[in-house]
Order: C-alpha cells, then structure tokens, then sequence
C-alpha cells in the first residue's frame, strides 16, 4: 500500500522522474546522432576507395596514351603529373571558396536542420 505523500514529495518525485528521462532521452539522442555520423562516415569511406581506385587505374591509361602518342612512356607520367601539379596549385589557391565555405556551410545546414527538426518533435505538449 502506498503512504499518502505530500504534495512537495509528490513534486520531488515527478521532478527526478523527468530528469531521469530527460537524461536518458538525450542518450539516445546522441547514440542517434553518432550512428548517422558512422554510417556515413563509413559508406563515404567506401566509396572514397572505389573512386581512388578507379582514378589510379584511369590516369595510368591515361599517362601511357599520351606517352605512347608522344613516343616515350615515361613523358606520358611527367605531363600528367605537371597537370596534377597545376591543379593542386590551383586548388591550394582557391581552396577557401572551393573547399572550405562549401563545407561549413553544409555543416552548418545538416546542424540546422537538425535542431529543426528537433524544435518540430519537442513542441509537442507531453500528456500529463
């Protein structure tokens, strides 16, 4: 049989009750949230090997065409690695517009979206 309590005890209980769920709605929250970033960290990851590979295989046809063209193999090498050379330069360069705005801003976009989303499923009123 349950003691009558007091309305401060009664408060005290629903209080640490909503606590204790709170915390544990914020642990699964943050599981939630390190699983899409693994996932998609680690399907990045795959495809990330895949086209390497195929950029190495498809550059070293690409160097003994042109060495073949001009006659000597290693020339094909050389002026596919000037146009790499050049292109990293220009990346280096220009890398602030091209690589590192674009990122924050997906970034800041994919946190936005989630606090969004988050104010959308919280400003339901829990039933009493």
């Amino acid at each position: 049989m349950e003691e009558n309590k007091t309305p401060v005890e009664v408060l005290l209980d629903r209080s640490q009750a909503y606590a204790k769920t709170s915390i544990q709605l914020f642990k699964f929250k943050a599981t939630l949230s390190v699983a899409d970033i693994v996932s998609n960290i680690a399907s990045g990851f795959v495809i990330l090997i895949l086209l390497i590979l195929l950029f190495i295989n498809l550059n070293i046809g690409i160097a003994l065409l042109i060495g073949d063209k001009l006659g000597k193999l290693w020339l094909g090498f050389f002026i596919l690695s000037g146009f790499y050379g050049f292109l990293g330069l220009l990346f280096y360069i220009f890398r602030n517009r091209w690589i590192k705005r674009p990122v924050a801003n997906s970034m800041i976009t994919q946190l936005l979206k989630e606090e969004q989303i988050n104010e959308d499923h919280g400003s339901a009123k829990a039933p009493d």
